[in-house]
């Protein structure tokens, strides 16, 4: 597991209800995400992948009220943070929502956003976003 994740419409992390409000969320998930890093430097032997399940388990969420399937980690190699959120249901992949999207890196990324470079992916519910670390 050393390819970098991309949110999709299951999650590792938890599903969390109309009780956490998106600021809540990004600010675990921001929390959970400075405990470490994601490594992708090398092939991955048992440990580090035992390491890198468990960083992204902590980093990944599912919002049922936005529908936001969500990844927020820190990458090792690239040396910045990176969020991928996914628009989707228990049914399946839903169409990318601009206003909740920026809802979400808002919050993830705070006085950054500005700053946070996106990248569409090959799936068009989903996007991937970096900030380098200062």
């Amino acid at each position: 597991m050393h390819k970098i994740p991309i949110a999709g419409p299951r999650t590792e992390g938890r599903i969390l209800g109309s009780d956490w409000s998106v600021p809540n969320v990004a600010k675990l998930l921001r929390s959970n995400a400075g405990t470490g890093a994601w490594d992708s430097s090398r092939a991955v032997d048992g440990r580090r992948a035992a390491a890198n399940q468990y960083y992204i388990r902590k980093g990944s969420a599912l919002h049922l009220p936005t529908k936001v399937s969500l990844i927020f980690i820190r990458l090792a190699q690239q040396r910045c943070w990176y969020a991928s959120l996914c628009f989707a249901d228990s049914d399946g992949y839903l169409p990318w929502n601009e206003q909740a999207a920026e809802q979400w890196l808002c919050a993830l990324f705070g006085e950054d956003r500005p700053r946070a470079i996106g990248e569409d992916a090959d799936n068009p519910s989903v996007r991937q976003f970096t900030l380098a670390s200062g």
